[in-house]
């Protein structure tokens, strides 16, 4: 993918460097004569002609584009060259969230701002009728804007799902029957379950990273895929006060997080609006001396496993009389 350094795309961004590359794209830096640099994100070549990855990445575009709000990617521009799809976006620097918690959790104070502008971001999503299905960490972008402060943007929809023909289309609907879908350890149980999904997914998914990123851990350290998917299914989450160390966790913070990640859907926030409104009401406590992000907390386990993106068929997870019980009770 080096390959388009010095190329001009659509006749306007002149491509300038490579910033990263992943198993559907790469995303580079770009100039333009008429504002700031850009990022611009390609689908990879080889994979321009699988129309499911293809209509993803354009969904995640259209998606973008129509979701304009200050904890959310902001997309300049997508289209089509050479046969070839891209997104023009804004170029941010800082890291993701997930390099931030790497070696142990946030400071509390940086951990509540960061989970408010998530929620915010997610809510207003959810509210325009598009959910999001794929909330990690990694997904979390983390810089600094103009006065100092810290401003986290939530970054990959191309596992969006469009709720709201009105605003979207009937066109927008994207379904794979008895699939899996999503990154294991952030994953709702009926997600896991391969059952339908609505914004209480998305809900379980955010109450992961607060757990994540008040602890250092995820809620569930299992040591492989089917492990994960067992203990999401069946596994109760541990209480913030069992593993979290230098900090007693208001009651209130760990309320919310228990009912972001009930097992049942039903039994959580029935969406990220109403999840916001309530870790609103979280009292935040005098906290101890903030550690830099990313710095060294102590001897944090290390994740089990890569949490990469699943797209698999029920069939083939063993977990498949947990997940068949799991959709009966629901």
């Amino acid at each position: 993918m080096m390959a388009l350094v010095g190329q001009v795309i659509d006749e306007r961004y002149h491509i300038t460097a490579l910033i990263g590359e992943g198993g559907m794209g790469a995303v580079y830096k770009a100039e333009r004569p008429d504002g700031p640099p850009v990022a611009i994100k390609v689908l990879h070549e080889e994979l321009g002609d699988q129309e499911e990855l293809r209509t993803r990445f354009e969904r995640e575009a259209r998606a973008l584009f129509g979701l304009e709000h200050p904890n959310i990617l902001h997309v300049e521009d997508f289209g089509i060259v050479d046969g070839k799809p891209y997104i023009a976006m804004e170029l941010l620097e800082g890291q993701s969230l997930d390099q931030m918690v790497e070696e142990g959790p946030l400071p509390p104070g940086l951990a509540f701002d960061i989970a408010t502008q998530i929620l915010s971001g997610l809510s207003y999503a959810h509210g325009q009728g598009a959910l999001h299905r794929d909330l990690k960490t990694e997904n979390v972008f983390v810089s600094r804007g103009p006065n100092g402060e810290w401003i986290a943007k939530l970054l990959d929809f191309g596992l969006v799902k469009f709720t709201d023909d009105d605003r979207w289309g009937q066109s927008s609907k994207l379904t794979v029957t008895g699939a899996i879908f999503g990154t294991p350890a952030y994953m709702a149980p009926e997600q896991c379950a391969g059952a339908a999904v609505d914004s209480r997914a998305d809900v379980y998914s955010t109450g992961v990273i607060l757990f994540e990123i008040f602890t250092g851990l995820w809620p569930f350290m299992e040591e492989s895929r089917m492990d994960m998917f067992k203990a999401h299914l069946t596994t109760p989450p541990p209480h913030l006060a069992e593993v979290v160390e230098g900090w007693v966790p208001p009651p209130e913070l760990d309320a919310v997080i228990q009912k972001a990640l009930a097992k049942m859907s039903r039994d959580r926030f029935q969406d990220a609006r109403e999840m916001l409104a309530a870790f609103q009401q979280v009292p935040r406590l005098a906290q101890p001396a903030a550690r830099a992000p990313g710095g060294m907390h102590g001897a944090m386990p290390t994740k089990p496993f890569p949490m990469g993106l699943v797209l698999a068929g029920v069939g083939a997870l063993i977990v498949i009389a947990l997940a068949a019980a799991f959709v009966l009770l629901s």
